[in-house]
């Protein structure tokens, strides 16, 4: 199941969507595929700026997924199709968030003789190739690229899956606003935290699945690296563990502080993680006790 906290704040701002209008004016509608779960959840919207939204509903339905498949199963299309059908053409801002284990992530460091479009996208290809294997060519991959002299984040998700989910909203009168791998919300959530608390923008930021984990590391307000790693029940252990190697290797990132969305409610502590200075990113908006007692039984 898909570890990732369903909040609808930073990471559905209204700038983030495509469609940003709804974002500000539609109740929200989150829908979280992993492979062996789709997760449907309503959120109705206040009409005064930054008043709290609330959990309308929640739905789980599980898919007969692996957590080594690169694509969600089959049966994902019928069950949206099913489930989102009462919804068809209502006023929704959609949200779509995806498992990490259809998205690979690359750093690729800057060169310079990498100019024009075509360069670039040669560049790209030939870096995931090279990190992947030949098995991610025809991936599409999506560039985020920082200023003169910088590193850029890369993102590659397997061909034909976002084509797949337009499609099918389109079918159902429901154009997504923000289709985004798990990652990228927790990425956001940390990013607006130390915007915040105008810290420095350095630290590694952690997304938790049942089977995984995303770590990125932040330097100077540039991606130094990101990794997806395999792990079990024992994955504070090795996060842990983890971090303890790339603090050998990389002595100037052994003082930055951890940043992991709900890691209280996941069982992580500051004592478990030490000597790393661990944050816990919390959601932007309240929920109610009820679905907070839920989530932490489902992260525990």
């Amino acid at each position: 199941m898909l570890q990732h906290y369903p909040d609808p704040g930073i990471d559905s701002h209204f700038a983030d969507s495509r469609r940003w209008w709804q974002a500000l004016l539609a109740p929200e509608l989150r829908v979280v595929v992993s492979c062996d779960a789709l997760e449907i959840f309503q959120f109705e919207r206040q009409l005064r700026p930054g008043a709290p939204r609330t959990l309308a509903s929640h739905q789980h339905h599980p898919l007969p997924g692996t957590a080594q498949d690169t694509l969600p199963p089959e049966m994902l299309w019928q069950t949206l199709r099913e489930v989102l059908s009462p919804l068809a053409g209502q006023r929704w801002h959609v949200v779509i968030v995806l498992s990490e284990q259809y998205t690979r992530w690359l750093v690729l460091p800057w060169q310079e003789q990498v100019r024009s479009a075509a360069e670039k996208q040669a560049y790209y290809s030939h870096g995931l190739q090279q990190c992947f294997g030949p098995e991610l060519q025809g991936w599409q991959s999506q560039a985020q690229a920082g200023g003169y002299g910088q590193s850029t984040l890369l993102s590659a998700m397997p061909p034909g899956l976002a084509q797949q989910l337009h499609a099918l909203f389109a079918e159902l009168r429901l154009t997504p606003g923000v289709i985004a791998p798990a990652w990228m919300l927790a990425a956001n959530q940390a990013l607006h935290g130390m915007r915040q608390q105008k810290l420095a923008q350095a630290g590694w930021i952690i997304s938790r699945e049942s089977a995984s984990l995303t770590i990125g590391c932040l330097l100077h307000g540039q991606w130094q690296q990101i990794r997806y790693l395999p792990v079990d029940e024992q994955w504070r252990a090795s996060l842990s563990q983890y971090l303890l190697r790339e603090q050998v290797m990389h002595p100037d990132w052994a003082a930055l502080p951890v940043y992991m969305p709900q890691a209280q409610a996941s069982g992580m502590t500051a004592a478990s993680l030490a000597p790393f200075r661990l944050v816990d990113v919390q959601p932007v908006y309240w929920l109610g006790e009820a679905f907070h007692q839920q989530l932490r039984r489902r992260l525990a």
